[in-house]
Order: structure tokens, then sequence, then C-alpha cells
């Protein structure tokens, strides 16, 4: 086994070394490993801390146990460290894999003694760490603009590191580093995740699967017109995670439908139970004024002149939906000049009350 001294450079000596006190019991608290245990590979940094040390000749034995019986099967890792130290890094390199509890024990020169095991063990391991499985969004947490992420804790890894795909496009961007197998994204638009395990500057060999918040993208272009339309063209449209319905104004399951301005100027959109003529459900609009990627959480309104190129958002008020309205045109109807309609794709998000889309327009 390959032991290794305390080592305190300056860029750890803050992180390391604490003060001594004076009076009452001598005491040691062994604060690392905690009581959840940890996982180490090729080092492990124990810490404790100490109590009413009276001298400064005081010293600090650290050992590795099987168990918490300090009669049996204890190794002495490193002795006589000096007592205003808090820590010790302890190179496992060479190791058997096991669960070893840290014993402390602190000698005073005055004759006292205090010693402390860990709460947990640190589970020394050599295998190669496996794939992060079970990732997920929580959709019933997610809303507006944050992502809830969960995942299957991952045996042997130290940390994990949640990366991002914005519009599922293969370009993935490092979001951060957390030590618990679950996080908080506010995001910038839809896209998909991915989780890797991370133990001593190793990773796990790759996604074992992702998780993503991507909408249901239409391609196909949906032409509704206003209230001059001859009977048979539809006036009205539903949108649903698997293609939009057209209908007429007699309809009552519409979200948005048209009607025109005035005798020659553009159709309007409208929230489906918008008076005069909506007998829809309701679906508040609001023009996009930033990223395309984004609906706004507030400024809807009833009713909204589109443009083309315009992106508009709906908001689903009874179903709790976001929707997003790429305008491709204006067009004048074939056989009734008056009669002004409004060519659009669209986005569906999937996941209720969440505000996120691509970034496309």
């Amino acid at each position: 086994m390959v032991m290794k001294r305390l080592l305190v450079p300056c860029a750890v000596a803050a992180a390391l070394t604490g003060c001594a006190g004076s009076g009452g019991d001598l005491g040691i608290t062994v604060t690392a490993p905690p009581a959840g245990g940890a996982v180490a590979d090729q080092s492990y940094i124990i810490a404790w801390d100490a109590e009413n040390v009276s001298s400064s000749r005081a010293y600090v034995n650290v050992y590795a146990d099987t168990d918490t019986d300090p009669s049996t099967g204890l190794v002495l890792l490193e002795d006589s460290i000096s007592s205003t130290a808090t820590g010790y890094l302890w190179d496992c390199s060479g190791w058997p894999a096991d669960d070893y509890y840290i014993r402390a024990v602190i000698h005073d020169y005055e004759d006292r003694d205090a010693s402390d095991y860990s709460d947990g063990p640190v589970t020394v391991t050599h295998e190669p760490l496996e794939n992060v499985t079970g990732l997920t969004v929580l959709t019933d947490s997610s809303s507006g603009t944050d992502v809830y992420l969960c995942w299957n804790p991952l045996y042997g890894a130290v940390s994990y590191r949640v990366f991002f795909d914005a519009d599922s496009t293969g370009d993935w961007l490092l979001l951060g580093e957390t030590e618990s197998a679950r996080y908080v994204h506010n995001a910038p638009g839809a896209g998909v995740y991915g989780v890797l395990g991370v133990r001593g500057g190793l990773t796990s060999p790759g996604f074992a699967g992702v998780a993503g918040t991507m909408p249901f993208v239409d391609d196909s272009v949906y032409t509704i017109w206003d209230d001059l339309a001859p009977a048979g063209f539809p006036t009205a449209v539903g949108f649903s995670p698997c293609g939009a319905v057209l209908s007429g104004y007699e309809e009552d399951d519409y979200d948005v439908h048209c009607r025109r301005a005035g005798v020659s100027g553009p159709a309007l959109l409208l929230s489906g139970d918008a008076p005069p003529l909506g007998g829809g459900r309701p679906t508040a609009l609001a023009l996009s004024t930033g990223t395309p990627s984004m609906a706004p959480s507030s400024r809807y309104t009833d009713s909204l002149p589109p443009a083309e190129g315009v992106v508009v958002f709906g908001r689903m008020d009874l179903a709790g939906f976001f929707v997003k309205l790429v305008v491709t045109g204006l067009p004048v109807h074939p056989t009734e000049p008056g009669c002004r309609g409004v060519s659009f794709r669209y986005e569906f998000q999937k996941i209720q009350g969440l505000r996120l889309f691509t970034s496309g327009s």
C-alpha cells in the first residue's frame, strides 16, 4: 500500500489549516468522509475538526479500517500530523477496492488524547465508470423556462457533468457539474440533455440516453381565412402535438381564428374565444419581442395583426400549453379578392407550462 504524507502548499493551506483552541475537553471529529460516504479511485482528502487543543506540540494520527473496531484491521495512514492541520490527502490508488472507515486520534502533550471514526466509509473502487441511466425531464416540476432533470445515481461517480444540445443539433454545451443526481436549467430554448458521471477527472464513456424538451415541429403550411371566405374554406385552427385541424367558426374546439381588420386591411389573428366571431377555446396571443425560442411570460392579447415572417406565440389557457406560429404569408383569397388569409407553420410544446421552442423562425 502506498502511504502519502500530508502536503500543505500555499493553494491548499487555507482549506486544510485551522487554529487551535484551549480549555475544555480535548476532542476530534472526522467530517470527511461524511455520513453518506464517499467514493474515491486515486486519492481522497480526509478532514477533521479538533477542539480544545492546549499544546502546539499536539499531533494527529490517521487510520483506515474496514469496520469501526479499533482492535482489528486498523492500518496507519499517517502519524504525527500537526494539530493545526485539518485534512490529509490519502493516496488510495494502490489500495484494494473496499469500504474504509477513517479513524483520527489526536494526542496532546498533557497526556490527553481523543479519537473519532467517520460516520460513513470511503468506497475505494478502481472500476471504470459506467454510463448514467434514467435521465428524464420532470414534467410536473418544469415550467416557464426552468427545466428540472433527474437521473439514477451512478455507483463510483463523485459528481456529474450536465450537457445541453440546443435544438438537438448535436452541438453539446457543458452546463455545469453537480454532486446531486438532479439539476435545474434555466434554458434559453428547447433542446436535449445528457449527463456523464465523473471520478478522478475521468468520465463515463458516453450518454446512455438523452432527455429533452423539443417541441413537436410541424413543417406543413396551414392557411386560415377571414370572415369573407366562401363556405368550405377554413377560418380557424386547433393545435395538437401531432398536427393541426382546420375548421370554421361554427366549431367550438379551435384555438385561433381569423377575421378581417377592415374593408381592405390585412387579416387579424384572434384568440379562439374572442368576440364577435369566436366560439372556440381561449388562446391568448403575443408577438415575439426577442428570441423566437422562448414564449414571453406576459403581454398576451386576444387580437393582433400578423405580418409575413413574424413569430406569434399562443398561450392555450384551458390546457396550459404554449404554441409558436411562424407566419409565412398573408395571401389574398383566389375567388374572393376582399378576403385575406394567414399562412403559418407551427410548433407545439408538449410539456405543460413550458415556454421553450426551437430557434427557427
